[in-house]
């Protein structure tokens, strides 16, 4: 009877076990609120993927110096973002093209931190204004009420592309190729084949006129809600881009409607914690 006793005894343990080892092999989401619930540094490498591209933006308690380097507090306390979906080309290997970026705000401005590897960088503007597609750059959408919507040659949304020579580019009303650059500051730095990119980018509604020195932009509150997707364009010298590497899985039409429709765009909500 002993023996019967031990014998069972051992066979639910052994159940035990293989249960445990099932659960630790799930595999746990993880999110920006058990980031910060976690209290997780950034810098041990974390960087969370967000599939249907909604994001969380942190407010920051200080001014924020927009000088490349990404030295204020606020940035080593809030978390990674992927911007690795390919959209169009080839699977590039990470030592070719990585990045990663991270937000915060204030009233005036939403901030993004871009990390690129990219072990060619090609400019921009090599090809001309009208060109700035084939260069390399970081194209960063915004739909400033989350209305969605056509915006190609309108003001609905943006999609700035933000140059290697510092510019904000995006399409006119009267379908020129323009340059924003009131609406984007951005400073970049470089150490070997690694790109740091701050941006400071205004918000502005649809009544936005790009003739017009007198646009007033949007305040920003917290829980507000925009439509938003970032991505980078890279050639590495082949006269087109050759790779596009978004924040969200899915960005319309063959992945490429993000300058035409911005119901394709993810979010940001704005939280103040």
């Amino acid at each position: 009877m002993g023996c019967k006793k031990l014998f069972l005894l051992k066979l639910i343990m052994m159940f035990l076990f293989i249960g445990s080892c099932k659960k630790s092999r799930q595999k746990v989401e993880i999110t920006s609120d058990s980031f910060k619930k976690q209290n997780v540094s950034i810098k041990e490498g974390l960087v969370i993927s967000k599939e249907n591209g909604e994001f969380k933006a942190y407010k920051t308690k200080e001014v924020i110096e927009v000088d490349g380097v990404g030295k204020e507090s606020i940035w080593g306390n809030v978390p990674w973002y992927e911007m690795n979906y390919k959209w169009m080309g080839e699977t590039v290997d990470s030592s070719d093209y990585l990045g990663k970026f991270k937000l915060a705000w204030d009233n005036k401005h939403l901030y993004i931190l871009v990390e690129v590897i990219d072990d060619y960088l090609n400019e921009t503007l090599t090809n001309g204004k009208d060109n700035y597609w084939k260069g390399d750059y970081v194209e960063v959408f915004i739909d400033e009420d989350k209305s969605g919507g056509d915006h190609k040659f309108n003001h609905q949304a943006f999609a700035y592309h933000v140059s290697t020579e510092g510019h904000a580019i995006d399409k006119s009303t009267t379908k020129e190729t323009i340059f924003l650059d009131d609406n984007v500051k951005v400073e970049r730095t470089r150490v070997g084949s690694k790109y740091l990119w701050e941006m400071a980018i205004k918000l502005y509604d649809s009544t936005f006129d790009e003739n017009s020195k007198y646009n007033i932009p949007v305040k920003i509150f917290n829980n507000k809600l925009i439509g938003f997707s970032i991505a980078y364009g890279d050639n590495d010298g082949n006269n087109r881009r050759e790779n596009f590497m978004g924040s969200k899985k899915y960005h319309g039409n063959n992945n490429d409607d993000g300058y035409i429709n911005s119901d394709v765009f993810g979010s940001i909500l704005f939280v103040e914690e």
